[in-house]
């Protein structure tokens, strides 16, 4: 790390921005000679929890083989020499205080801080929690969505209601609006999707003046007032133009009859005109234009004159209270969803994680740090904030106090980040605040940070890594100059993004790029399936080189096309896995299942009948004939014939009978499981079906068996609910860019690079006193609308540069594209760049480009075989020991813990942790969050916490307590600790509580007795010992 106590990286893809983290870590640890006790001063924060598990494996990992000094192991020993250098240590200095190091982290593994930027957001607002006016045990909501679709449902529950005549007035005006704007009629979805800006961080301010808002009918009239009277002084001033228009001659006037009718035009607008000009270019053209013998007459220009100066002065306003308007019961209907949102807020005594960083906001930044730290109950001396691009502006504010504090002890702290790999715009990251380090992005101009900006600047120091560790050196070469290019066609605001896109390559691996890239013709559109043979040709020319299916990654921009290929793909033979491309609703088998259930739900609907048997005989590959055997005649009494499906042949036939078929069930798990087993799924060997099984459980458990509910939310969900299987030597990669973010891949295929560059979103903009919530048109007039437009076209044309950057600095060893575009699409961009770069082979405008550096060598093969690295699900994984998706034998082995095992971690933690009854639904709630226990077990640990605490036994241990440590870490001698999980401290005894869960060893009573005898050493009073049995409930005091 720099001598400067800010350190800023710009790290470019692939220069190895993981190592030199870990590396800086490491550094701050061992740099003291009392090295074991600094890690808990030491914070990383980081934008993922999935980033923030790789980060503290990275440094065990690292700390493991630096302590273990492996002589054979090139790379430990070209750090430990780095390490060495950097701190002014021995070897063997470095070697020992590592070893220390680790021991410390192992035994006080809750001290490694290591975290989300939201998870210390979490410990910030609880520390605040009085100050806050929170309740004591809040609930976090991560899901937004779910709490937005409560407030929409219990809006359209009073619809109609004449208590809630104006609520109903809005919705019907809501949706009026929709259906005028062209919007599909899902009026509950539209609800939904505008109630979502409510948790958008970067509209806190104007939502805050939405609420002080008055939206009421009277408002609205006296608006139609305001409107009313701007028309009328409009009219009049036309009128008056109107009326001289009959006394001129166009033979004496400049542009003859063109002129009077241009006159005529401009008067006799039928509203207020919102347009860029009401005198228009021609008429302006011969407006002061005279000689002997033609010209305006004087009275007519200043007839016009006035009204164009009165058209001027009213621009904004009318333009404004237009849009204001016209967008009146919405915003009423946004304000009323608002504070619905509150009001549940406050009853159900829950914290929206969005609002997370306004509310440290609120407390924090006019604070000093002594305070936070006192509040925190921690104090930190070193910060290291990683993928600092992708941080909110307010997240970045609220750091800002504490390591304004550190580099002002001229303690060492570390920025990371990439302005280039900036795709997270949507969750308000805000790239233009690493550019503007040391200094603080400051666009508000606020004085005080400033200020701390000026200190930051003489403090900090910029430093840029330039080489490349990952790609080819042909890879990173082409890279090179095809962003140099791309960067000429960028945004000016954003151009400094690529000020570093430069590297060396330091890579001697062979490499491969192969592009194609066309301009579609007039008409012409190419779905995502129109892609699969180039996709196919390309992964058998990777195959018939050496390269696994594992090895080869294709990157999409949507879920929607990666779907696409992933099916596709197994339909073709292929097998694939995916984090987020195999929806389950895809799956035949689980259509077939939710049909069932809709059948159950309504088990006289025709429709539903005839769903469930069309796709049981589809299922079963049977013909239509098959199921036409089922559609019979009758006729009526009226002698007219008609069609039915003959329901109880059907059900004889296939299920043996209607009482087989519609059998009895507890809740809904019951009820899926029951059709597996009459339909004889068996749900091991389908990693859909077991899905959407897991997912009825966990309906269960928050919503009980309420059918027609659990259809509903499925129905809303079923387009994000996809399948995550185990990774396999014989299974392609999908993904899309978004995700494929900090990753590398020996093969990267990206089939399409034509996104989209529309608008798509509205914004909330503030003219004069109304505020407007609009998308922007290319068509606007009034001013602020048309600089919003121009800003976001400019940022949506960054974004996607910065997802191309990420997509094509992905692969190691290839890379193919496969460009077919239109030019209003990032595609043509692409095409542009390509071109300039000289490199492609131009025939007609289509483009070529091959670049090889020859063939794998085995080495490469190796290489690529057994480092790679392995993207992987950090929470909810699936293991299928008999999928087809995976049949390698060398993988089925124990990588993931059994469900009991895991189950009795997760409860041991909860029970060692918690103190009291009224405490289990905060922690349980509190430990979900942090992926500290999973959603399958809440249920369980709960139930089996609450049989804990009614114990009458060890609810009399707990009786008359002084304090209670938990997990309490105690030094025996320099190497030994021992960790309690539970110490009950009295006036006149000490008890000591270990939580087994499962069957009682002598271990049990011989670690007990060894607690025992620590404390008694320790001279605490009248020590006794107890192991508490969760699986029979058992109270055992160890004698």
């Amino acid at each position: 790390m720099s001598n400067s106590a800010l350190y800023i990286l710009n790290a470019s893809a692939g220069s190895g921005k993981t190592y030199h983290l870990v590396k800086e870590y490491i550094k701050l640890l061992i740099q003291g000679k009392n090295s074991t006790s600094t890690f808990s001063g030491v914070i990383a924060m980081t934008f993922t929890n999935k980033a923030a598990l790789e980060m503290k494996e990275r440094i065990i990992a690292a700390l493991y083989e630096i302590s273990t000094n492996d002589t054979s192991n090139h790379k430990i020993q070209l750090l430990i020499q780095t390490l060495s250098k950097e701190i002014d240590a021995s070897h063997q200095q470095v070697v020992s205080r590592s070893q220390n190091v680790l021991e410390s982290i192992l035994h006080q593994y809750e001290d490694f801080n290591v975290m989300t930027i939201d998870k210390f957001n979490l410990r910030l607002i609880k520390s605040f929690g009085l100050e806050l006016d929170l309740p004591g045990e809040f609930e976090v909501i991560i899901d937004e969505t779910e709490l937005i679709e409560v407030v929409v449902d219990d809006l359209l529950g009073k619809l109609g209601d004449k208590e809630h005549k104006i609520l109903s007035d809005l919705l019907l005006e809501y949706a009026k609006n929709n259906l005028n704007e062209g919007n599909k009629w899902n009026f509950r979805k539209n609800l939904v999707d505008f109630g979502a800006v409510l948790r958008n961080e970067k509209n806190n301010v104007a939502i805050e003046q939405l609420l002080e808002l008055n939206l009421s009918t009277d408002t609205f009239k006296e608006l139609i007032r305001v409107r009313k009277r701007i028309e009328t002084n409009f009219e009049v001033l036309s009128k008056n133009v109107r009326e001289k228009i009959d006394a001129l001659d166009p033979k004496s006037l400049p542009g003859g009859k063109n002129t009077v009718n241009d006159i005529k035009a401009l008067s006799s607008k039928s509203e207020f005109p919102i347009e860029s000009a009401l005198i228009k270019k021609r008429l302006a053209g011969n407006f002061d234009r005279s000689d002997h013998k033609t010209a305006i007459p004087e009275e007519m220009k200043n007839a016009i004159t006035e009204l164009n100066q009165f058209w001027e002065s009213k621009l904004y306003e009318f333009g404004a209270l237009q849009l204001f308007m016209k967008n009146f019961f919405n915003m009423a209907l946004l304000q009323y969803m608002a504070k619905a949102l509150e009001a549940i807020k406050k009853e159900e005594q829950i914290v929206r994680i969005s609002e997370f960083n306004r509310l440290i906001s609120e407390l924090i930044q006019g604070e000093n740090a002594p305070y936070i730290y006192e509040r925190l109950g921690v104090r930190f001396q070193h910060f290291l904030l990683d993928e600092f691009q992708d941080t909110s502006h307010l997240q970045w504010l609220n750091l800002v106090p504490l390591i304004h504090n550190s580099i002002g002890e001229n303690l060492k702290n570390l920025i990371v980040g990439d302005p280039k790999q900036s795709i997270y715009r949507f969750k308000n990251g805000i790239a233009e605040q690493f550019i503007e380090l040391p200094g603080i992005f400051n666009p508000e101009k606020n004085p005080k940070i400033e200020q701390k900006s000026a200190f930051f600047r003489q403090m900090g120091r910029v430093s840029e890594l330039k080489n490349n560790w990952r790609s080819s050196p042909c890879i990173v070469k082409f890279n090179n100059a095809f962003f140099e290019e791309l960067k000429i066609k960028m945004p000016s605001d954003s151009v400094d993004f690529y000020n570093s896109v430069h590297q060396n390559p330091m890579g001697e691996m062979n490499g491969r790029i192969e592009i194609h890239s066309k301009l579609m013709e007039k008409g012409q559109e190419i779905n995502s399936e129109d892609l699969l043979p180039r996709i196919i040709e390309w992964i058998e020319e990777c195959k018939s080189d050496g390269f696994k299916p594992s090895d080869i990654c294709i990157l999409g921009s949507v879920n929607k096309e990666c779907n696409v290929w992933a099916i596709g793909l197994n339909n073709a033979g292929y097998r694939v896995v995916s984090a987020d491309s195999l929806l389950i609703h895809s799956n035949l088998k689980v259509q077939l299942s939710i049909a069932y259930l809709k059948w159950r739900l309504r088990p006289s609907g025709e429709t539903e009948k005839k769903r469930f048997a069309e796709l049981y005989f589809r299922n079963n590959s049977k013909s239509y004939n098959d199921y036409k055997i089922y559609i019979k005649e009758k006729t009526s009494t009226s002698g007219k014939k008609y069609r039915y499906f003959d329901e109880s042949s059907f059900l004889n036939d296939q299920f043996g009978g209607y009482s087989n078929f519609f059998f009895k069930f507890e809740d809904i798990y019951d009820l899926i499981q029951g059709f597996y087993k009459i339909i004889g799924f068996n749900e091991l060997e389908n990693p859909y079906l077991h899905h959407l099984a897991e997912i009825t459980y966990e309906y269960g458990l928050k919503k009980g068996p309420n059918l027609k509910g659990f259809l509903e939310d499925y129905q809303r969900k079923k387009s994000k609910i996809a399948v995550q299987i185990p990774e396999a030597e014989d299974a392609i990669k999908i993904m899309t860019i978004h995700k494929s973010k900090g990753l590398e891949f020996p093969v990267v295929i990206l089939p399409s690079l034509n996104f989209n560059l529309d608008i798509k979103s509205s914004f909330f903009v503030g003219i004069d006193d109304y505020l407007l919530y609009k998308k922007p048109t290319s068509s606007e007039v009034l001013k602020p609308l048309i600089d919003l437009h121009t800003k976001e076209k400019n940022q949506i044309i960054t974004d996607k540069i910065n997802l191309c950057y990420v997509a094509m600095t992905r692969p190691i060893e290839r890379l193919y594209i496969q460009n077919d575009f239109d030019n209003l699409k990032f595609g043509g961009y692409f095409h542009s760049a390509l071109k300039s770069t000289g490199l492609a082979l131009n025939r007609n405008d289509v483009l070529s480009l091959v670049i090889n550096d020859g063939n794998r060598s085995h080495k490469q093969q190796k290489v690529a075989s057994t480092s790679l690295f392995e993207p992987k699900m950090v929470s909810n994984r699936l293991w299928f020991p008999d999928i087809a998706f995976q049949d390698n034998p060398a993988l089925a082995t124990n990588a993931f813990l059994s469900p009991e095992m895991q189950f009795g971690i997760q409860f041991h933690l909860m029970a060692s942790r918690i103190n009291s009854k009224h405490e289990i639904g905060s922690k349980i709630d509190d430990a979900v969050l942090m992926g500290e226990i999973s959603t399958m077990n809440k249920e369980e640990i709960t139930k089996g916490l609450l049989r804990l605490f009614e114990n009458t036994e060890f609810q009399n241990l707990l009786n008359n307590s002084t304090k209670i440590l938990n997990e309490q870490p105690i030094l025996i001698d320099a190497k030994s600790t021992v960790r309690p999980d539970k110490i009950i401290l009295k006036k006149e005894e000490t008890i000591v509580v270990d939580f087994k869960t499962g069957m009682p060893k002598k271990s049990d009573q011989q670690q007990i007795s060894n607690y025992t005898t620590v404390l008694s050493k320790m001279g605490l009073p009248k020590v006794s010992g107890y192991l508490y049995y969760s699986f029979d409930q058992r109270l055992e005091q160890v004698v």
